[in-house]
Order: structure tokens, then C-alpha cells, then sequence
């Protein structure tokens, strides 16, 4: 069985984090995802914007992505942060799973 990671695990998780992707990244100021993206952006994190609807426009000096897919393997990619609808979050999670392979990921696995 899966736990959430403990309190020094998240810490570490957010110290050592230096790319995030914001999937349901929203234009409107007003939106938490969009706050959330800004917040991090101030703390000196790269975050790349994804929301289909407004993919191949700039926010924060990154393209903003239709998906995760679009975001190159290159990239840097360590984390993913999810502002979807409840019944859309298992299919970001299945595509993050998939763009994750190969890449670095904090924690290890318990039983």
C-alpha cells in the first residue's frame, strides 16, 4: 500500500524541484492555477503552462502547451501539478505517468 510522503519528503520534493508543469493553467488572474503558476514562477521555478485551449501563446516567458506530451523530453520536467475537474485527473495522471518515463522522480515506492 501507498502513503503520502512524510513532512521532510514534501519539503525535499519542493526544495530540490525546478520544473513544474501546471496542467488546467488558466489565463484568468482570478483562477487559482493561474496564482499557483505565478507563486511558483516568483520562487524561482520554471513553469510551463498547459491548457489546450491556449497552446502556442506565452505566459511567464514559456509556450504555453496543449498537453504534456508537447512538452519535450529535454525539458526538465520534474513535476506535475494537476487543476482539472475531478473526473479528468485520472487521464493527466495516466499521460504524466507516460511522459515520466525515464525521467527523475523524488520518493521511493513503500509497501
Amino acid at each position: 500500500m501507498t502513503q503520502n510522503p512524510d513532512d521532510q519528503a514534501i519539503r525535499r520534493i519542493l526544495t530540490e524541484t525546478r520544473t513544474v508543469a501546471v496542467v488546467g493553467w488558466s489565463p484568468n488572474a482570478d483562477r487559482p492555477s493561474h496564482g499557483v503558476a505565478d507563486f511558483l514562477r516568483d520562487r524561482g521555478m520554471r513553469v510551463i503552462p498547459v491548457n489546450p485551449g491556449q497552446a502556442g501563446h506565452s505566459h511567464g516567458g514559456e509556450v504555453i502547451r496543449a498537453r504534456l506530451g508537447d512538452i519535450p523530453a529535454g525539458g526538465g520536467l520534474q513535476m506535475v501539478d494537476i487543476f482539472r475537474r475531478p473526473d479528468a485527473v485520472a487521464a493527466v495522471v495516466d499521460e504524466a505517468l507516460a511522459a515520466a518515463r525515464g525521467r527523475r522522480a523524488f520518493g521511493k515506492p513503500t509497501s
